[in-house]
């Protein structure tokens, strides 16, 4: 079926192709839950004249219309939607997926110009390759930390120069707006358990997830597991056991809508490991992040030869608090300890916003400019 409804976007894609004569942006989300990350950017373009927006999704369960100005296709995640990157014509493709080029989803000769916007705030030369944003030609990146880090790894190996704009992290705008509207209601302490993805198959997630979400369950803590994508997809089995055996507690649910920033904002601790996650909880909502210390999630095989401190290490060094897989039975000590250190330690958040020069407004504005100077012609 999913095959059926892909084709059908690809017809309904290409004929909007052959007969529409603006010029077109096009928005490629692997899955709803990477919608937020650009979606503040789709909208402020709606009011432009003279200008397509599109909005390509691999996922079968964002098809509901963005809005009447978006033109919405679903291309699945197969022939077709290789087929539609390989000749899609357009002035400019924007996306959050790395790797262009480098597997499946090949540069279209027909396309002007590819822009990256990140979906973490996260450095790029630790939990991305050194290669993974070498075929865009224009990134948006969270600040000055993030080019620098590129422009480094362009010397060190090589790799064409980009046009690098320090626009800001777009979805922290997209958490702020609902930060702002959020109104708490139960007071009850929530935790927040959110693992990031890694490829390696000792992950923490797959290997130890149940068993602190079953500890933390049977301490009454109020639990909610965020998952990452990449989990859902690639460690289904494993969050199937963990609906199986922990659902049936009335102090535990699972949250893998990511466009719902409720749990972010109902709970009052975050327990993750190397995720960007811990930036934005602790850039935004100003709460304290403890560290289950497991595998380093380095996805650089390069990383030793780049001699910068990545973002997510300065912020867990200095705010954050650590414990080790080994002292799980101890949990609520340093779920204590966490609350009360950054107490302490919130005072940093400012210094090291200035330090990395982390844009925190106008993020929106500041992207739309470069979008609309490129649409434009406009490259100097």
């Amino acid at each position: 079926m999913n095959f059926f409804y892909a084709f059908l976007g690809y017809l309904n894609f290409k004929k909007l192709l052959n007969f529409d004569k603006n010029k077109k942006i096009v928005f490629f989300s692997e899955s709803k839950n990477y919608r937020n990350y650009f979606l503040n950017l789709l909208k402020s373009l709606e009011t432009e004249e003279n200008i397509t927006l599109i909005y390509l999704t691999s996922d079968i369960n964002d098809q509901e219309n963005i809005s009447s100005k978006i033109k919405s296709f679903y291309i699945g995640t197969g022939f077709f939607r290789i087929l539609i990157f390989a000749f899609i014509k357009c002035e400019m493709v924007i996306m959050t997926l790395t790797d262009l080029g480098n597997h499946e989803l090949k540069r279209s000769k027909n396309c002007k110009n590819y822009i990256y916007i990140f979906h973490a705030l996260v450095s790029t030369h630790k939990c991305y390759t050194h290669t993974a944003f070498d075929n865009f030609d224009i990134i948006l990146s969270n600040g000055e930390y993030q080019e620098k880090e590129l422009r480094l790894c362009e010397k060190l190996f090589n790799l064409k120069e980009k046009k690098i704009y320090n626009t800001g992290y777009l979805y922290l705008e997209k958490l702020l707006e609902e930060r702002k509207q959020f109104i708490q209601e139960n007071t009850k302490k929530k935790i927040l358990f959110a693992i990031s993805w890694n490829k390696n198959q000792k992950n923490l997630f797959d290997n130890y997830a149940e068993n602190i979400l079953r500890k933390l369950v049977d301490l009454n803590y109020q639990v909610v597991l965020r998952t990452h994508p990449e989990s859902v997809k690639r460690s289904y089995k494993t969050l199937e056991k963990i609906s199986k055996n922990l659902q049936i507690f009335d102090n535990f649910e699972i949250n893998t809508d990511l466009t719902n920033l409720n749990p972010l904002n109902e709970s009052s601790i975050l327990i993750t490991d190397d995720g960007g996650i811990a930036l934005e909880y602790l850039i935004i909502y100003k709460k304290p992040v403890l560290y289950i210390n497991h595998l380093k999630k380095i996805h650089n095989v390069f990383f030793d030869k780049i001699k910068l401190e990545p973002i997510e290490d300065q912020f867990k060094k200095e705010l954050g608090t650590s414990m080790e897989i080994a002292d799980l039975d101890n949990i609520s000590f340093f779920i204590k300890k966490a609350e009360r250190d950054f107490q302490n330690k919130k005072n940093k958040i400012d210094e090291l916003i200035f330090k990395n020069k982390i844009i925190l407004k106008d993020q929106a504005r500041n992207a739309k400019e470069v979008v609309l100077k490129f649409l434009n012609n406009d490259s100097n």
